[in-house]
């Protein structure tokens, strides 16, 4: 029976991790499981929650203790007040998250159902203005930094630039292809880590092979072309929702885990606080497939409350999350290198 090394939550001297990415402020609705003629829902609750994956990840990464520096960006209005407010509440350094003039803080309109799935419309505000000059300032801050994170809530090119700059000074590039716009292969030749759902494997697939190939028998093979092409080997894991997680090492072995079993209140940043968690692991030296554990229960947990991110009470929750050994799924611990 594997043992994993137990979530300390306590300060740490280690590496600071950088997360370059979008703020939001989450206006959240939760439906009612009664529906009116017309489309018409009456909402059980309403509530304004600080979001965005750039925010959620940060916010995360600084519970689990490590030094955590956001780049972004939002309006000089209530909303980009309100989550300057939440940012120093969770410790996070913000000095490089600029107020832009010219643009209004970043809005998630968030929908929950009565199943606790949901759906977002973003309206981007100020993240679509995060640019090189963002990258600049964090690289001229003078820190050392193991990991910078990025998703594309912000501009593609500022990703491109960040990644590619990041990992010529030393830093490990992780990027969660989020969601998968056009030309977003241009950024796997700077990508150390990559995070994926199924549906984004499948898209990024087909910018690397084409539109016309036909898609593979196995997921296991579009994985294997991800983790090989555009200057890898890279490390990858894919998110398969209820039915869990599996992740492949950059020398090709394969773990896959199953969906912890969590009452779900909203799924709202689950995908976050996985990605969180996973750089903070390897931030702290854990072997990638080691740290996959203890990612695939910080994402589990996250789904239980309503809160988009980790705080520094989750460690012995997640521990104990860790304790269930039944979640690993031996059969797929194997080495598929060629």
């Amino acid at each position: 029976m594997k043992t994993f090394r137990s979530i300390d939550f306590g300060p740490h001297q280690g590496p600071a991790v950088c997360v370059v990415g979008s703020l939001n402020a989450d206006l959240i609705a939760y439906e009612s499981d009664t529906w009116i003629p017309g489309a018409y829902n009456v909402g059980d609750r309403f509530e304004m929650g600080a979001g965005g994956k750039g925010l959620n990840v940060a916010m995360s990464i600084a519970a689990t203790g490590l030094p955590s520096y956001l780049v972004g960006r939002v309006g000089n209005d209530m909303f980009g007040h309100f989550l300057t407010r939440a940012l120093k509440q969770g410790s996070v350094n913000h000095d490089l998250v600029k107020t832009d003039p010219t643009a209004f803080t970043g809005i998630g309109h968030v929908r929950v159902n009565a199943e606790r799935d949901y759906n977002t419309c973003v309206v981007p505000g100020a993240n679509d203005h995060v640019d090189a000059t963002d990258t600049t300032s964090a690289l001229n801050r003078g820190v050392r930094f193991s990991h910078v994170v990025m998703s594309f809530e912000v501009p593609l090119p500022a990703v491109v630039d960040t990644a590619r700059r990041f990992r010529a000074a030393g830093t490990q590039v992780v990027v969660n292809f989020s969601p998968v716009s056009e030309d977003a292969r241009l950024v796997l030749p700077h990508t150390d880590v990559l995070v994926v759902n199924e549906a984004e494997a499948a898209a990024l697939w087909l910018q690397v092979v084409g539109s016309d190939a036909p898609m593979p028998a196995r997921q296991l093979e579009t994985v294997d072309l991800l983790r090989r092409c555009d200057g890898g080997p890279r490390d990858v894991v894919v998110t398969l929702g209820e039915r869990g997680l599996w992740g492949m090492s950059r020398t090709g072995e394969v773990r896959q885990y199953r969906a912890h079993d969590v009452p779900t209140v909203n799924a709202v940043g689950a995908g976050d606080s996985f990605l969180a968690m996973l750089v903070s692991r390897l931030a702290q030296d854990d072997p990638f497939l080691e740290g996959l554990a203890a990612a695939g229960a910080a994402g589990a947990l996250a789904c239980s409350r309503r809160e988009s991110w980790l705080t520094r009470h989750d460690a012995p929750r997640l521990n104990d999350m860790m304790d269930d050994h039944t979640v690993l799924i031996p059969l797929r611990g194997r080495n598929i290198a060629k």
